[in-house]
């Protein structure tokens, strides 16, 4: 039997309004955005180490998705030390850049790391609060950055390790004329944090 075309047209167009009226009543499903995607499964458990994606999309994280994260944490008790290391590196590495967006807790987090258990997270503390403090001559920033100098474990046996470079580089970007001077001090009693200090004044005109 042959179907005749005006019907076939017919039965096309009624399937085409029925498709159309079943889109209009069922809302389509939202796909997942870089600003409202779910936060990595991974993330609910802070003591977990990131794996190579959950790391990529922390720190794709936008400022609102990082706060978000970290309140949901701390109202469920987390404070930055309960997180692993790599992830207390990445909420410092957050935090690192002066922008008048800058989260909250960032305070928080540069002040908290600094005394960190991790050495490569206490490093990276120390830069990060010189540059989000900038210029300020912040006299906290400036003494929580000077007691770094003189922390046992920013050294190994006799020689100072890359921290207490980072401090003074980052004590001399706040500005406070006396932490640098009493910086200066400590420097001196070390022939190798001495010659950095001496070259980073210079460069600075310090």
């Amino acid at each position: 039997m042959k179907i005749k075309f005006p019907f076939l047209l017919s039965v096309l167009t009624i399937s085409a309004m029925a498709s159309h009226i079943l889109q209009a009543a069922v809302p389509p499903i939202p796909y997942p955005s870089k600003a409202n995607s779910e936060v990595p499964p991974s993330l609910l458990d802070p003591r977990k180490p990131p794996g190579k994606i959950e790391w990529s999309r922390f720190m794709d994280l936008s400022r609102q998705e990082a706060e978000a994260l970290w309140d949901d944490q701390s109202h469920k008790g987390t404070r930055l030390a309960d997180w692993d290391w790599k992830w207390r590196l990445g909420w410092v590495k957050l935090c690192s850049s002066k922008n008048p967006g800058q989260p909250g807790f960032c305070n928080t987090v540069l002040e908290d790391g600094l005394d960190d258990k991790a050495l490569v997270v206490r490093a990276e503390s120390a830069s990060a609060l010189g540059q989000s403090k900038d210029g300020t001559m912040d006299p906290v920033a400036s003494r929580k950055l000077l007691a770094m100098l003189e922390d046992p474990r920013n050294r190994r046996g006799k020689t100072p390790v890359m921290v207490q470079k980072r401090a003074l580089y980052s004590l001399l970007k706040i500005g406070h004329a006396e932490f640098a001077r009493k910086a200066g001090a400590i420097a001196e009693k070390d022939p190798a944090l001495k010659a950095y200090w001496s070259k980073i004044t210079a460069v600075s005109g310090g």
